[in-house]
């Protein structure tokens, strides 16, 4: 592709993102007119940029009005970011802490539709480190967090996996729907779940889940770590110093235990 037209394209994503910026400020439907004035352009550019937005599911067009509001899908997306912001904002300081405390890397991960996605990494203090990147996303059936989701997350999430091909990730990795379900009911009654090399050879992470104010499971933290330092069956302490973390970040996002 030439120089010309991809200078060209980022410069209609940019402006796109900019009419979506005024449309969201102006907490009201605007009209083709006052944007174009608003930008100091022609209506036909402003037109063409909102048709976009609108087939992208981000604008909605009253066909009365011939006005422009942001769509429920563009909201649900800024409340996921906001919460996403929120956790990780409740939980760095608390993650540190538990790094500093154990020496394990600490990761933060929040669910969604396939998996847990880490949102924050905090790395151990060791000259060689295992652990996922921020970003990635772990599987339900082959991580320690994703049977924290299907423990305290939507009821219908362990249901929907289980009746599903599971992907192997390795040799250890849990696909058959018995063995996973019993292993969900597990951590539901101890409050925590390891995933000893399921995803990756040699890595296993320590699960314990954390709750909104509204007790509603949002997200999961971990220790993670070879498998050499976070055993099969975790050590006491390496179990009460994560769930005393994942009590803390709960109680900063406002959730009170037993309310």
């Amino acid at each position: 592709m030439s120089a010309t037209p991809h200078g060209g394209s980022i410069q209609a994503v940019e402006f796109a993102l900019e009419i979506l910026e005024y449309v969201a400020r102006c907490q009201t439907s605007v009209g083709v007119s006052e944007m174009a004035r608003a930008f100091d352009t022609t209506k036909s550019r402003i037109h063409r940029h909102l048709q976009t937005l609108v087939s992208a599911g981000y604008l909605i067009r009253n066909e009365d009005t011939e006005r422009y509001s942001i769509s429920a899908r563009l909201m649900a997306l800024g409340q996921a970011v906001s919460e996403s912001f929120e956790l990780a904002t409740a939980a760095r300081d608390v993650a540190r802490e538990l790094r500093d405390l154990t020496g394990h890397a600490v990761a933060l991960s929040q669910p969604e539709q396939d998996g847990n996605r880490i949102l924050l990494i905090v790395p151990s203090r060791s000259n060689i480190e295992i652990h996922v990147k921020p970003g990635s996303l772990l599987a339900f059936n082959s991580s320690a967090q994703g049977k924290i989701s299907l423990a305290f997350g939507d009821s219908l999430l362990l249901p929907r996996v289980l009746s599903e091909p599971m992907e192997m990730r390795t040799p250890f990795t849990i696909t058959d729907p018995e063995r996973l379900r019993l292993e969900v009911e597990a951590a539901r009654r101890q409050r925590w779940a390891v995933g000893p090399n399921e995803s990756m050879i040699g890595l296993n992470a320590l699960a314990a889940p954390i709750f909104d104010a509204l007790g509603n499971y949002i997200g999961a933290i971990a220790l993670t770590d070879s498998v050499q330092y976070i055993p099969e069956t975790p050590t006491t302490d390496q179990v009460r110093h994560l769930q005393t973390a994942a009590a803390k970040i709960s109680a900063n996002l406002g959730y009170r235990a037993g309310k």
